[in-house]
């Protein structure tokens, strides 16, 4: 569903559905905690085998979830409104605080007010999340904390004086949900987001990598937005923003030094190593090649991705291929 297709459908949802939903998850907490409160005072059941077996033929579970994947995600976060009430709400603040009606940031954060910044708070607890990617809706994104949403409001800020986009790294779990929007939900618990600009301001802060270095492994990493699904999309979105040694070995390998030649990096192969462990490694091969002749240098590293932060399980080093690759 691209996402032009995807406004249409909700506004044709909202037209039929003018009623704002309460989703505030403090309130939600607290008749939970009450419940859980009441339950526990009430008069306790006599086990037996009998009363067991009725009891857990009872239980349904509140939330029922069919577990998916685990995702590292690269996309671009938008807002959503389920129902005419909750935008009527949002575009009255606008108009309160004198912010164009697509400053998401500005109403959420009451104009980045140092007082009193939680004002339209309740707002962002009840839009709907997505993560659009190469122009299409993909997931429907749930902050798993109260911290996990004030980083998705963050991702709205518009940088100053450039019109990139700011793209977002998202880490969580997926399960197959029904919505309006017929999209995968993802639980998040974590986020992070930069422009590509930043992006590279920030490794050449915590590395002696430069612009060219910084280019050439993006380039061949081929990082563009992705489902964050597969092992190489998980292991390529965490290395493009998250292992700095790999721009600044780049780097050392294009200046060269008194007793090696300059080398270009050639390009990036990904494999799955073959661990007798259940974890699932990925392999990633730097191909490099000299300057002033063919000469090769092979470097590789490894990325743990069974869980759901993925890992460097070994730095990057060089190795010596059996057979040449090509």
């Amino acid at each position: 569903m691209s996402d032009k297709d995807a406004d249409e459908a909700t506004e044709s949802h909202i037209e039929q559905n003018d009623t704002t939903l309460d989703l505030n998850t403090d309130k939600i907490n607290a008749k939970t905690n009450d419940a859980m409160a009441i339950t526990a005072q009430a008069t306790p059941i006599v086990e037996t085998p009998e009363t067991d077996n009725k009891l857990l033929e009872s239980l349904d579970p509140i939330i029922q979830r069919q577990h998916s994947d685990l995702i590292y995600a690269l996309g671009v976060i938008k807002v959503r409104f389920p129902n005419k009430g909750i935008k009527k709400q949002f575009l009255s603040a606008a108009r309160t605080l004198g912010v164009n009606e697509q400053d998401y940031y500005g109403v959420f954060t009451n104009n980045n007010a140092n007082t009193d910044r939680d004002k339209y708070l309740y707002l962002a607890e009840q839009v709907q999340w997505v993560l659009s990617i190469k122009a299409h809706y993909q997931y429907l994104l749930v902050p798993a904390t109260q911290q996990v949403l004030a980083s998705f409001i963050a991702s709205l800020k518009a940088p100053s004086d450039t019109l990139e986009t700011v793209y977002s790294s998202v880490i969580g779990t997926s399960y197959i949900s029904d919505n309006s929007l017929n999209l995968p939900e993802v639980v998040c618990e974590q986020i992070y987001s930069q422009t590509l600009d930043e992006l590279h301001r920030t490794i050449k802060e915590v590395s002696s990598a430069q612009t060219i270095a910084i280019q050439g492994v993006i380039k061949e990493l081929e990082v563009t937005p992705n489902m964050g699904v597969t092992p190489f999309d998980r292991a390529r979105n965490f290395v493009a923003f998250r292992y700095p040694d790999m721009y600044e070995h780049t780097h050392k390998m294009q200046t060269g030094s008194n007793t090696t030649q300059s080398a270009s990096l050639l390009r990036i192969d990904m494999t799955m190593f073959d661990s007798v462990s259940s974890h699932s490694i990925v392999d990633m091969t730097f191909v490099y090649q000299e300057n002033s002749s063919d000469k090769q240098h092979y470097y590789y590293c490894r990325i743990d991705v069974t869980g759901l932060y993925p890992f460097i399980n070994t730095a990057i080093q060089a190795f010596t291929p059996v057979q040449p690759l090509i």
